[in-house]
Parts: C-alpha cells; structure tokens; sequence
C-alpha cells in the first residue's frame, strides 16, 4: 500500500490550525506521516500544532526555518523531510473531507495516474459557502496535457493543496521559491510531465477565503503575477505547444494576470480611506499591458468578460472600479 505523507507549512495560521490538523487525523484513510514547517510567523501557530498533535499520538516531524522563506520554499523543505510515496501538501488555514485521501488515493491507483486532483469548496471566515471553484469535471482521468489546457483555461485550478501527487513526479523542488503566486507555474509543469491525471469530481477540499492574504492583499508580491504569466508563457512553449494554445494563454493573460492585479489594488482601494501606496503603479502597468487589438480575439474566443474588462480599464479605469465595488 502506498504510504502518504502530508506536508502542513505553518505560517500565522492560529485560530485555524487545530481544525486544519484535526481534519488530517480524521481521514478515512491514514497518512503515513505529518510533516510541519515552521516557515516563521511569529505566532504561536507551530507550537500550538505540535502540542495538538503530540497530544493525540500522531506520527509526525518538524522543519524549522531560520526566518520566513514563503510558501514554495516551505513546501519543498517538507517535501524532503517526508518519506511517502505520495505527498499531500495541505495549507495550515484549510480542511478537508475526512474522505479526501480515500478517494484520491483510490482515484490515483485505480487511473494509474500521476497525481489526483478534486474540486474546492470556498468558504468564508463564517464557514460559508461561497462558491465551487471549478465546474464539474466530466472526467474521471484524463491526459496530463489536457489537464494542463484546463489549467489555462481556468476550468481547473493550480492549487496545490486539491492534489495527492506520486512523489516521483514531484522531483526535488518543484515548487517555486521567493515569490506569490507559487502554484501555478509548477502545477502547469507537472501536468505536462504526466501521463494520466485522476479526477474526484466531488469537492472535497474547504479553501478558507480570508481578508489579508496574498490574494487579497496589494503588496509587492501581487507584481509577482507577471513574472506568473511569463513562465506559464515559457512552459506552453518548451511543451511545443505555443502555437496551439494562442488563444488560451491570451484568456489566461487577461483573465488571470491583468484582472487579478487590477481587482486586488481596485478592492484595496474601496477598502482604504486613503490611495494605497502601490495602486497607481499597479493600475498604470495593467493598462499599458492591455491592448485594444486584443479585444477581438478575447471575444472570437468566447472571453466576453475579459474583452469588457479591457475595453474599460484601457480607457475608462475609473468607471471599472465603480463597477466592481458594488458587484
């Protein structure tokens, strides 16, 4: 039987932790082990995790960082503390459904599949539900290619944490260190290294939406989405597969890159009662990006909404912004 590691890098993630951990500890199908990183928050989170666990005889072991390092370098620092032969890599503030590693595991092996992956059930600090991330799958396995297409399409999506991946797929370090964002250039390259990809079309994984996170936050790192693009651009393209996903990578492009720095600096924006520091910068480089010449491919395409976004944010930014405040 395959053994299962769960890689769980902990960064100022207290009042989520234990409901993080308990729902490792409550899968229908054991993992091997637990590996915690201490990537450094500055909290309590890690001792916190360590006494939960501790108290509940789980099989577990701690990487300790000398000071932040981020998300990517925490991930592949646990991954060589682990010793699985698949590797779940959990973030600290979410759960999962207690069947989560029965069925991916089942899906993995009964595919002969590289990785597995299912879908995201987004909730917010309330525990509500907000949205499914992902339409249905209508698949049970598919190619790594296709999959990878999905990735660009945005009818699948690069978390890491929805995946139980073969250790030998993952390499050394896949994924990517000292920046945001550090999904999905990674999830792109492995699909494209696999033969098979699983599907649980079931969403199992709680994807916890909170205020403050890189997602949501204007910072320095929000820029990092286009260094995100660029090697998105670069893998399509070592695959040979540039010519075929032109269009692909435009609705990426847009969709993705350019809508998602323009809505983080827009909703800080709203929700300062000042100009954030880094908003002129962000709005001044997605505008000088988007082209108008890109209208009507987007809307040959079927990227109705990313046509329309560009159209208002190259002459009209102002008016967006109103717009997205009260949608």
């Amino acid at each position: 039987m395959n053994r299962v590691s769960v890689v769980v890098p902990v960064y100022r993630c207290l009042p989520h932790v234990e409901g993080c951990l308990r729902s490792v500890l409550a899968q229908t199908r054991p993992a091997h082990e637990i590996v915690l990183v201490d990537d450094r928050g500055g909290d309590e989170s890690m001792a916190v995790a360590q006494r939960y666990l501790t108290a509940r005889g789980a099989n577990f072991r701690s990487v300790v960082h000398d000071e932040n390092r981020g998300l990517g370098r925490a991930r592949n620092s646990g991954l060589a503390a682990s010793t699985g032969d698949l590797v779940w890599f959990l973030d600290s503030d979410d759960e999962a459904d207690p069947r989560f590693l029965e069925l991916l595991t089942d899906a993995l092996e009964s595919g002969s599949a590289d990785f597995a992956c299912t879908r995201t059930r987004r909730v917010d600090e309330a525990g509500r539900v907000l949205q499914i991330d992902e339409p249905p799958f209508g698949a049970l396995v598919i190619s790594g290619e296709d999959f990878a297409r999905h990735l660009v399409l945005g009818s699948a999506k690069a978390y890491a944490c929805t995946k139980l991946f073969r250790r030998e797929l993952l390499g050394e370090r896949p994924w990517d260190e000292g920046q945001g964002y550090e999904d999905m250039a990674p999830a792109l390259r492995m699909a494209l290294a696999s033969e098979r990809v699983a599907l649980v079309d079931e969403p199992l994984y709680r994807y916890l939406y909170r205020e403050g996170s890189i997602s949501t936050s204007l910072g320095p790192r929000t820029f990092d989405l286009f260094k995100v693009e660029r090697d998105v651009r670069a893998t399509v393209a070592g695959a040979g597969l540039a010519d075929r996903w032109q269009r692909a990578l435009l609705g990426f492009r847009y969709r993705e890159i350019f809508r998602s720095v323009a809505h983080v600096a827009m909703r800080a924006d709203h929700a300062s009662p000042s100009r954030p520091d880094l908003y002129d910068d962000a709005i001044r480089r997605v505008r000088a990006a988007v082209s108008v010449r890109d209208v009507t491919p987007l809307l040959r395409t079927g990227h109705l909404r990313e046509a329309v976004f560009a159209v208002l944010l190259k002459f009209a930014p102002a008016l967006y912004s109103t717009i997205l405040r009260y949608r």
